[in-house]
């Protein structure tokens, strides 16, 4: 369970789902709307403007230009500039030692480094690879850019895959996740699926539990999901 809280001082870095650059109604990105009610949540805990960071990396070479072009397409930029909060495009990243089954080290997002209070604001969405993306398979947004393609070739089987997904999350620990299945997206996700209306916010400070629920939800088996399956290997 979450033992910190949100005040004055929180550094809090949100972490939505900004594979590419789409519009909000492709059902590919975290909804901005989403995102503007989780910053004002925040700010009602007592949390300041100047420490909530809004953060990702998509595939491909990570630079501030990228970034600004997905903040905008999204949506989010707006978002952020209205709400008074970072939309990072610094884009430094730090090497992290880990004490995972697959991975020794990890390199994150600086903003994910340093923060106090992660939230992490997944899509609900299907996978070609995974079967399901969602809170989980989010934080490998946490690795810039080109990295996630090496992780890829390091990782190459399903089951190392998952088990590399399980170690990042417990480098990078979030204390909650909210799922946006408002407009999920099936089919050849994570990007080139249809939008389906679901109609469903779930939140959970276990994000395993969380993604089992949802497969359980949209009648997937979650030991097809290889880091569902390593998660339940190592009693999570």
């Amino acid at each position: 369970y979450c033992t910190r809280e949100i005040g004055p001082e929180t550094k809090i870095l949100l972490k939505p789902n900004l594979l590419a650059k789409a519009a909000p109604d492709q059902a590919v990105t975290t909804h901005p709307e989403i995102v503007r009610a989780v910053i004002r949540a925040c700010k009602r805990r007592g949390a300041l403007c100047e420490n909530i960071t809004v953060a990702d990396s998509a595939g491909g070479i990570y630079n501030p230009g990228q970034m600004e072009a997905l903040y905008r397409v999204s949506g989010l930029a707006d978002v952020c500039a209205e709400e008074g909060v970072c939309a990072y495009t610094t884009c430094e990243t730090v090497i992290v030692p880990a004490q995972g089954k697959a991975a020794q080290q990890f390199e994150i997002l600086r903003p994910v480094a340093q923060a106090d209070f992660i939230i992490d604001l997944p899509k609900m969405k299907t996978h070609v690879m995974t079967g399901y993306t969602g809170a989980v398979k989010n934080l490998f947004g946490c690795i810039p850019g080109l990295q996630k393609a090496e992780l890829h070739t390091r990782f190459p089987k399903k089951e190392a895959f998952g088990h590399m997904l399980v170690d990042l999350l417990e480098l990078v620990k979030p204390q909650m996740a909210i799922l946006d299945g408002i407009l999920a997206q099936e089919g050849d996700g994570p990007a080139g699926g249809t939008p389906r209306k679901v109609g469903l916010l779930m939140a959970s400070q276990d994000l395993p539990a969380l993604d089992l629920a949802a497969c359980r939800l949209i009648g997937l088996d979650p030991m097809e999901v290889p880091y569902l399956w390593a998660a339940h290997e190592r009693g999570l």
